[in-house]
């Protein structure tokens, strides 16, 4: 019986492989450069762990340890990044839920929708972690609180003067 594939076709396609983890590299560091992609998005990470794992797969052809150890690393760290971000979408979502609910409350309560005013925290102010975590300011007439989202009270903050919570 014949083979249909040369036994080193096998070996082409596994270098090959590791040729399109090369460019998956290269075309996510443009994307970043060019800022196509944001360096905190999951796309970002999502392609560096393919990139990295097709790279690990063509090294199982012509290994070289520390090129693997590198590709290890880009997967060990890129899988944490992604569910980190996926955490922080939720818990944005629910924070934004809570926000609308407290001012459809407001509302309900007789307020005039001139004097409410929800604005959402800059993405900055969220991700330096100095500033308490806030997600929203709310405003109603000269009465400032702090809503978390989080089902806990309501507080004053008085550094939400400018309608933002940087």
């Amino acid at each position: 019986m014949t083979d249909l594939f040369p036994a080193t076709l096998g070996a082409d396609v596994i270098r090959f492989l590791g040729v399109l983890g090369f460019l998956g590299y290269v075309g996510l560091y443009s994307c970043l450069s060019l800022r196509i992609l944001h360096s905190d998005s999951i796309l970002y990470f999502a392609g560096n762990i393919a990139a990295a794992s097709l790279v690990l797969i063509s090294l199982t052809q012509d290994f070289n340890l520390a090129a693997a150890m590198i590709q290890v690393f880009w997967i060990a760290m890129g899988i944490p990044a992604i569910l980190l971000r996926l955490r922080r979408r939720r818990s944005d979502r629910i924070a934004a839920e809570a926000a609308e609910r407290v001012r459809m409350a407001k509302l309900a309560a007789g307020a005039r929708p001139d004097m409410l005013r929800v604005s959402r925290a800059s993405p900055a102010a969220a991700e330096d972690r100095r500033t308490p975590a806030v997600s929203e300011c709310l405003v109603l007439g000269d009465a400032w609180k702090l809503e978390t989202g989080y089902g806990r009270a309501a507080k004053e903050a008085p550094y939400c003067r400018t309608g933002t919570a940087a």
